[in-house]
């Protein structure tokens, strides 16, 4: 019979046991690992052995049969170590990089991790490529991530040669061309993204975005009111479409849209950087900059791209506000 303390403990106790699971697992990965890297060691001391015996008889055939034996374990240890390289980096990926399809306004990385996504790519190379086209796709949004976008670019385009009509890997280098202000590639991406996978939400609000900064207004509300029409309540496409609201002149409706994103998402550095773009562009110079403030707190990413953003440019270029925002992003260039 189950007893109402068991009920209520089975969760607790089955996740603890996962958990133990998970942690044997991974020691028995371990010690696989140590003991298949000691056969490696052991078998090249055995035919560095046979090696020198050979030399010291003189015996050509020998030493060449077993130099060739020698490289050939050599060789095996490399690919294996590249191979358990490749693997760590897809765990690596897999823990800190987002999936499936990315926006313009996802979080920075922590620093620590952008040296271990160089190492991933790196071993993520070192594959076959019919094994990497996932690798390639997860490390193209942790890059995209970390505001590396010609790292992520690389990835994507590595991806998309294995899968040329991945829907999601064509929307995600829409969203890195769109972050190295390459509108024009990334409106094509959306489009072939689209075309495969018609009327998908997330990749109408990336469409959208971009076809506002590139002063296709209209198109961009349609894309944007039909992709609230399939999630309404989605705080990103409510901020998309504020600011083409702003940018047709509606800005009470476009601030109220803002309002009713941060009511959803208190505090989106995503959100509280286009309304810092929405008051630069509608001239309340003092609210652009807090804003703005806000959202580099949240994502450090923004200080490098407000320094080149057009709706910005009234705010950069103001002779009063214009040294403040100077004095809040600096000037030096950051890696993109």
């Amino acid at each position: 019979m189950i007893s109402p303390v068991d009920v209520v403990t089975w969760p607790f106790r089955a996740a603890r046991g996962a958990v133990v699971a998970f942690r044997l697992w991974r020691q028995l990965q371990a010690d696989a690992d140590a003991r298949i890297c000691l056969g490696f060691k052991r078998q090249q001391e055995i035919l560095s052995e046979q090696l020198r015996e050979a030399q010291a008889r003189r015996d050509a055939s020998e030493e060449q049969r077993v130099r060739l034996m020698l490289h050939r374990v050599q060789d095996n240890e490399l690919a294996y170590q590249q191979s358990r390289m490749a693997d760590l980096a897809a765990h690596i990926v897999a823990d800190r990089a987002p999936s499936g399809v990315i926006g313009p306004d996802l979080p920075k990385l922590p620093e620590p991790d952008r040296a271990g996504l160089d190492a991933a790519a790196m071993a993520v190379r070192a594959l076959a490529p019919a094994k990497t086209f996932d690798r390639h796709f997860r490390l193209g949004n942790a890059f995209y991530a970390a505001g590396e976008y010609l790292k992520a670019l690389e990835e994507y385009n590595e991806a998309l040669k294995l899968r040329p009509d991945h829907p999601d890997t064509l929307n995600n280098r829409g969203a890195t061309l769109d972050g190295l202000k390459r509108y024009e590639e990334a409106l094509a991406d959306y489009n072939r993204s689209l075309d495969i996978r018609p009327d998908y939400p997330a990749t109408l609000n990336n469409r959208g975005f971009v076809l506002t900064k590139m002063g296709k207004l209209e198109e961009a509300l349609a894309d944007l009111d039909r992709s609230l029409d399939i999630r309404p309540e989605h705080p990103g496409t409510i901020s998309s479409r504020a600011l083409a609201l702003v940018k047709l002149g509606q800005q009470g409706q476009a601030f109220a849209d803002f309002a009713r994103a941060l009511a959803l998402k208190s505090g989106a550095p995503g959100i509280l950087y286009n309304r810092a773009c929405a008051f630069s562009v509608a001239g309340h110079w003092d609210e652009a900059l807090r804003d703005l403030a806000a959202a580099i707190a949240g994502t450090p990413r923004y200080r490098t791209e407000a320094r080149q953003d057009m709706d910005l440019e009234a705010l950069r270029s103001h002779p009063e506000w214009g040294p403040k925002f100077w004095e809040l992003v600096g000037k030096e260039e950051e890696p993109s």
